[in-house]
């Protein structure tokens, strides 16, 4: 899905490609969502850098990074959001997504 998400190109994006290369999942949403996150805690200005719709639904998800104190903007995670009345457990397939920039 990161791969997937980081194929658009938006300003950025080259210095995340590099970081998805070594980024490691560090956390997933208690709600059983398919949310996770590649940081523990939360830096300082989140940003939405991609945002992907599902075809044919109305649930969908977004890429967004985090300003941190030392390293500069990181991959933050990849936020599920669903309006349905039960989450998947996991993403959707990457060709099931309409993915623009945010």
């Amino acid at each position: 899905m990161l791969e997937a998400l980081l194929a658009i190109d938006f300003e950025g994006v080259e210095g995340l490609r590099r970081q998805a290369a070594d980024v490691l999942v560090v956390g997933k949403c208690d709600c059983g969502c398919p949310s996770i996150d590649f940081q523990h805690g939360r830096g300082f200005g989140m940003a939405i850098r991609a945002n992907a719709a599902v075809t044919g639904s109305n649930d969908g998800l977004f890429l967004y990074t985090i300003e941190d104190p030392h390293r500069g903007e990181v991959l933050g995670g990849i936020e599920w959001v669903g309006v349905g009345d039960r989450d998947p457990d996991d993403f959707p397939s990457p060709e099931l997504l309409d993915i623009q920039p945010a």
